[in-house]
């Protein structure tokens, strides 16, 4: 999957919701005029109508981000992600987390989501959610796992691919830390958009930024918002599961 395509299909998504919410209002308003039911049309209609404007709204927004994205060329043979250290993050629906990794050429290197997947969660409200215990997988761009965070309210387990657990990443509110093979220790630092992580020497080795990016990756992505995570080459395996284990994090329940 390319950026370009990326954008496509969140188009035809908020395309499908807008036509849904319209659906809905056009069989309530006919049954309530062949039962003659005595209901506030406007008060009924008036969410209806918002969902559809908004939803179509981004229909507009997608697509012409898809239009205008140039076409994306592989310009890496082999797309490992945690040998990358450059990615950008796109959002896909989910009742807690699935975040897409492109590299700077465009192209889908790999994503992090729920391993299994529940429905009925879609209806349970995030406070109530984040409570419970989750596995998410990390995966390549041809779909390999190549790593599980393990997670409840106070750790998450960095579990590699040979299914060892390999460190843990502790989120609070003030400051967040990761301990990783050899009791290396890496601190959280930042805050909104930009987020840090300082090694023991006050190094800093990785970041998470919006509204900056290079201008030649701006022909793909067209978003200037588009988050940029940025990794330092000397970053360990485990120390990257790490970096995916804070993102996740901070990013939970973003699109839900």
């Amino acid at each position: 999957m390319s950026i370009q395509q990326y954008y496509q299909q969140a188009a035809n998504i908020r395309l499908n919701g807008s036509i849904v919410s319209a659906g809905m209002l056009s069989i309530i308003l006919a049954v309530s005029l062949l039962l003659s039911w005595d209901i506030p049309l406007m008060v009924v209609a008036i969410p209806f109508l918002a969902v559809c404007f908004l939803q179509y709204n981004s229909y507009l927004l997608y697509r012409n981000r898809s239009e205008e994205s140039r076409e994306s060329i592989s310009l890496y043979d082999e797309k490992n992600l945690l040998s990358q250290n450059h990615l950008m993050i796109a959002f896909a629906p989910a009742p807690c987390i699935r975040l897409l990794f492109f590299t700077p050429d465009g192209m889908l290197a790999g994503e992090l989501k729920e391993i299994k997947i529940k429905q009925w969660r879609w209806i349970i409200p995030f406070f109530i959610d984040k409570r419970m215990a989750k596995q998410l997988g990390i995966y390549d761009a041809h779909g390999h796992q190549i790593g599980r965070l393990l997670s409840d309210p106070k750790k998450t387990k960095l579990v590699n691919e040979k299914g060892e657990i390999d460190g843990f990443f502790y989120p609070k509110k003030k400051s967040s830390t990761a301990i990783v093979e050899g009791g290396k220790k890496l601190k959280l630092e930042g805050a909104n958009s930009d987020l840090f992580f300082i090694n023991a020497y006050g190094m800093e080795v990785f970041k998470l930024q919006k509204g900056w990016m290079p201008l030649e990756w701006s022909h793909f992505f067209i978003d200037g918002n588009t988050p940029v995570l940025t990794f330092d080459y000397s970053l360990t395996n485990s120390e990257r599961l790490a970096v995916f284990a804070a993102v996740a994090h901070y990013y939970q329940y973003y699109n839900h």
